[in-house]
């Protein structure tokens, strides 16, 4: 399998503000502490069909001022991830290990609802299904910034108020919507989709948050609309020194605009590493059978090889402890029982005892013979089904 991987070229106003930004990202960055530490955190939905297992092991950190994307295919985990973050998990869900630090303070702890909306913010995939239809997106501006208090200088009553539609005003111009006095007054099913997800933002951004999580912002928007989008999200967030999240599953987006790459797999975190590394050279598997399958500009039909299988089903009781190892030819028993962990911290990390590479991890040592589960868990000191990823 190829090491380099070729993507399709970003739209070149993406390229040029990716260039730009990613010099202006400090070098001393990944020296700073982390704004949010994610460690272990496993999460489980319990259906009416059996629990489902959406989250395992899962550890990622994020700085402040750095740009983190977290890729894979749908039903990786990303989005649900995101939403353990914020507290707004469906009420079937439950967390079952691992903790979230942001700033010192523990996010699946009930500090989490003055967080919300404040200090972490997010922009949800649809726009025009978050954002309230019967109501002026002004007004939806202005209720976020009432509902966190946030202070208007020697101003009371009716003065408040009008410093509220001043500051809603101000934050649509802020992502560039022309006209602003009078789209503050619109509804909206009177803008456009692009101007949604402006709206959108503008929201997001409205308390000058610290950590931005963008859920792929840019579904269903056209290729220049995306650009834009994009240029603004990550323009603001270079600007205000915002730690930014940024989901999807377009690689060539994430390969434009973000500093560093999380690869998540059937709920595992597998891979991190700065984007340039990981798209020169992937480590784990399925980061290089992901790439693999995305088309280039020089790609063909006959060149694109998809990624065997599918993911796991989530609901099983007997998953193995790497959960691509049904997809995977380079897989041995051992990656059934255990995986290595994935180290947040370095600069770069796998969770694979077989990555491509050099830089092999020596796997557990299996008696001769065994050839059970109950020998090999007898030989293995992790084989207690549970991943630390």
């Amino acid at each position: 399998m190829q090491a380099a991987i070729s993507l399709p070229s970003a739209p070149q106003a993406g390229a040029a503000m990716s260039a730009t930004t990613s010099a202006a990202t400090p070098a001393a960055n990944a020296a700073q502490p982390p704004l949010l530490a994610v460690r272990d955190v496993g999460l489980e939905f319990r259906t009416r069909s059996g629990t489902v297992h959406a989250l395992q092991g899962v550890n990622l950190q994020l700085r402040k001022g750095e740009i983190v994307g977290l890729v894979g295919e749908s039903g990786s985990g990303k989005s649900v991830l995101s939403y353990a973050l914020l507290g707004i998990s469906d009420a079937a869900a439950r967390v079952t290990s691992g903790s979230a630090v942001f700033g010192g303070i523990d996010l699946f702890g009930p500090a989490m609802a003055g967080l919300r909306g404040r200090e972490i913010a997010m922009i949800f995939q649809s726009p025009r299904t978050a954002l309230n239809p019967i109501r002026p997106v002004g007004l939806q501006i202005e209720d976020v910034l009432r509902r966190h208090a946030v202070a208007l200088r020697g101003r009371t009553g009716p003065d408040l108020a009008l410093g509220m539609r001043e500051r809603a005003v101000q934050a649509l111009r802020e992502v560039g919507i022309a006209d602003p006095e009078r789209r503050a007054r619109a509804y909206p099913f009177e803008l456009s989709g692009g101007m949604c997800q402006r709206v959108m933002i503008a929201i997001a951004l409205a308390c000058r948050p610290s950590l931005l999580i963008a859920d792929e912002p840019t579904t269903g928007l056209d290729v220049t609309t995306q650009a834009a989008v994009m240029d603004l999200i990550t323009g603001l967030a270079r600007e205000r020194h915002m730690a930014t999240l940024f989901i999807t599953h377009d690689l060539a987006l994430a390969a434009a605009y973000c500093d560093r790459i999380v690869v998540m797999h059937a709920g595992h975190a597998v891979e991190s590493a700065p984007t340039a590394a990981l798209f020169a050279a992937p480590r784990h598997p399925y980061t290089a059978r992901l790439m693999a399958s995305t088309p280039g500009p020089t790609s063909t039909l006959a060149s694109l090889a998809p990624v065997p299988g599918q993911l796991p089903d989530l609901r099983r009781d007997d998953l193995p402890a790497c959960r691509f190892v049904e997809r995977c030819d380079r897989a041995t028993p051992a990656c059934r029982l255990s995986l290595p962990p994935l180290d947040a911290g370095a600069e770069r990390a796998v969770a694979c005892w077989h990555p491509l590479g050099s830089e092999a991890v020596a796997p557990p040592t299996l008696p001769t013979g065994a050839g059970t589960s109950a020998n090999m868990a007898a030989a293995l000191p992790c084989a207690t089904g549970d991943a630390h990823v």
